[in-house]
């Protein structure tokens, strides 16, 4: 019996959105199967060109059924978001919903989804980079404003701010163990790269981002009930079994 971890582990600055400092929130989501888990968001501060820890994280998921979709989405706003119309939040949250849709419609009678490419990493369903998400993000921006139903001048403002990266990222338990197995079997990690969109004039040249996330497995060995008291875990009162719903953090 298998849990996972889906973790954001860091991002890095290449080059600000503006002239100097970027002011950094970043948001992450997860839903699997139909469960959805509450969005966290993490304030970054004001940063310049540098690498940065995120450490946000869903951990101990536990995932039973191979069809099961396991999707995590990530946004990182520079600027201040109280000036948002919509909270980041609740932006995190319709960008889950849309990537969960898509991964749900690319599907085949089996439950698995069925894309063009057989290749392990190259067939997931991504807003940032299209139907690649391990590969090149450059049209990343236009695509997440239209997942999310947005228009891009209104998030996009003169004094700089804007989002600097976003995207969402979805698989089944059986993709998400066979990149895992392919990365030596107990975790896959993957950094992606996120040019930024035009910036206002006045502002620095266009932001530089990429984005360090991975997906942990463990399994259990032994007693699952001393394994789920030395996670800090427990049953749902009245569950006799185990899905992704049944345990409680």
């Amino acid at each position: 019996m298998n849990f996972y971890t889906f973790k954001l582990e860091s991002f890095q600055i290449n080059n600000t959105r503006s002239r100097h400092d970027d002011t950094d929130t970043v948001t992450f989501g997860l839903e699997v199967g139909t469960a959805q888990f509450p969005v966290q968001s993490f304030f970054a501060g004001d940063l310049n060109n540098g690498n940065y820890p995120v450490n946000l994280k869903f951990g101990s998921v536990l995932i039973t059924d191979g069809t099961s979709v396991a999707v995590f989405t990530y946004e990182i706003y520079n600027g201040d978001a109280s000036q948002l119309s919509t909270s980041l939040v609740a932006l995190n949250q319709s960008l889950l919903n849309q990537v969960v849709a898509l991964v749900l419609k690319n599907t085949d009678e089996t439950g698995l989804p069925n894309f063009s490419s057989g290749e392990a990493g190259a067939d997931v369903p991504s807003v940032g980079p299209g139907s690649n998400p391990f590969g090149d993000s450059s049209d990343w921006s236009g695509l997440f404003f239209e997942a999310i139903g947005a228009d891009i001048a209104g998030f996009l403002f003169p004094d700089c701010d804007g989002f600097v990266a976003a995207d969402g990222i979805g698989m089944t338990k059986t993709q998400w163990d066979k990149e895992i197995n392919s990365a030596g079997a107990v975790m896959f990690r993957k950094t992606m790269h996120y040019p930024g969109s035009d910036s206002p004039a006045g502002c620095g040249s266009n932001s530089d981002y990429t984005v360090t996330w991975s997906v942990g497995r463990e399994t259990v060995k032994g007693s699952m009930r001393r394994f789920l008291q030395n996670h800090g875990l427990r049953l749902q009162p009245g569950l006799r079994s185990l899905n992704s719903t049944a345990v409680m953090h």
